[in-house]
């Protein structure tokens, strides 16, 4: 059996358990429903979709979408509280420290650098439970990271408004360094790849990544006003009656 035809079937197996989840549920939310399908479909094109043998920037690419695309819909679907609502379950395994914020801040950040090592991509390209391995790491990592930011699952010790800002743009600290060391690399790193794929690379991460982490942010900075602003009008009229 292909390793395509195995990742569809968990993909679909994922949809369906979800779905059925979700029906044991009054109320769930459509709209997160469809942020976890839209994660899963778009993790199933990139993976299979994407020939990144060839190109770093494919393989740029590919991670980019897996961290600001893929794990944030997938976050957004909220799987734990669904399930935990859909099995009424009281509590959550006791394994909150995986779950604390800067634990996926630090794993996400260590993992754009340490993929970038030449020998840790040969042996990503060469071996593929490794290539599988790494996909694994970064969407575990980007789910982690993005669960502190969105999302209705149990996070301990979840930072308010302000500190989901400064989290998001401290981020751009380690991506941008990461995309700087390959955009003003000076010679080649890995074998069967020229100097300017190498560069592009890094002007993806820099220019796309960073790009997307400053729309990200926007749209928690906005999220959060929009909020204080209901919150207030709910007061003020509170107050009037």
């Amino acid at each position: 059996m292909s390793a395509a035809v195995v990742l569809v079937a968990e993909l679909l197996a994922a949809a369906a358990l979800y779905r059925a989840a979700a029906r044991r549920v009054r109320g769930w939310p459509a709209w997160r429903g469809a942020c976890f399908a839209a994660g899963l479909a778009v993790l199933g094109v990139t993976v299979l979709g994407l020939d990144v043998r060839r190109s770093l920037t494919a393989h740029m690419a590919q991670h980019l979408v897996l961290v600001f695309v893929v794990a944030p819909l997938l976050v957004l679907g909220s799987p734990l509280a669904l399930g935990l609502r859909a099995t009424r379950a009281r509590r959550v395994v006791r394994a909150g420290w995986v779950a604390r914020p800067g634990l996926g801040w630090v794993a996400l950040a260590a993992l754009m650098a340490v993929s970038q090592v030449p020998w840790v991509y040969a042996a990503t390209v060469r071996h593929p439970l490794a290539h599988v391995a790494e996909h694994i790491a970064w969407l575990g990592a980007s789910v982690l990271f993005w669960r502190v930011v969105a999302g209705a699952d149990p996070v301990p010790h979840r930072p308010g408004p302000l500190g989901r800002l400064l989290y998001l743009l401290l981020f751009s600290a380690p991506m941008g360094a990461t995309g700087a060391w390959l955009m003003w690399s000076s010679a080649p790193w890995y074998a069967g790849h020229s100097l300017a794929d190498q560069r592009d690379a890094g002007v993806l991460m820099l220019v796309g990544g960073g790009l997307a982490l400053a729309a990200t942010t926007v749209a928690v900075a906005w999220a959060a006003i929009l909020r204080e602003h209901r919150r207030q009008v709910a007061y003020e009229e509170a107050v009037a009656r």
